[in-house]
């Protein structure tokens, strides 16, 4: 349940703070970004916010002290990676896009492979190269093609590998979930049959 504001005179600096913490994570997802804990603590202490505990909190204490503070409203959610935890709120954006915020974040490349394995696996079906240049992804080509070359010196991704269709359109597959033809012959159906067989 969210905390009743009280008169403001009397509100103490911790209330004070949990609002404005929710109104900055607010807004960053209304923008389509996540916010990590330290970017969030410096921007409470750039505005003047309120934020009540000193400078010398570290970043595990800091990270408990947001997290108690979001508990009081329901649309802020808490993501973990391997970095500092960051925030979002579910009026803007889902945690499936939160996700892929967070990983972009964090290691482009488990994200493209996370991607290509989750849709082999799990929906069966190569990944056009270029969902990857679109939002929430906005990896610019080069870049996909330049993650995709140390991927594939990369023992960890020699799973992921690509098919090319008649009209020169790449999708990525990976190798634990479908077999080459297989891939080819989805590929070709997604980028030439279905335009063709509406």
């Amino acid at each position: 349940m969210k905390r009743r504001a009280s008169g403001t005179n009397d509100r103490e600096p911790q209330a004070t703070a949990a609002e404005a913490v929710a109104s900055a994570i607010r807004e960053k997802s209304a923008a389509f970004e996540l916010i990590s804990a330290p970017e969030l603590i410096a921007l409470l202490r750039e505005r003047k916010a309120g934020f009540p505990y000193p400078e010398e909190t570290d970043e595990s204490e800091t990270a408990a002290i947001l997290e108690t503070m979001i508990r009081e409203y329901d649309d802020l959610q808490m993501l973990t990676g391997t970095g500092p935890p960051c925030f979002y709120s579910l009026h803007s954006m889902t945690g499936a896009y939160a996700r892929i915020l967070l990983d972009k974040r964090e290691d482009v490349l488990k994200l493209i492979a996370g991607t290509v394995r989750r849709a082999t696996g799990i929906y069966g079906r190569p990944v056009a190269l270029d969902l990857f240049t679109r939002p929430p992804f906005d990896l610019g080509l080069q870049m996909v093609l330049d993650c995709l070359a140390k991927m594939a010196a990369m023992r960890e991704f020699s799973d992921i590998t690509r098919t090319s269709t008649s009209i020169s359109g790449i999708y990525l597959y990976s190798t634990l979930h479908m077999d080459p033809d297989h891939a080819a012959m989805l590929a070709e159906w997604l980028d030439v049959g279905q335009a063709e067989n509406p």
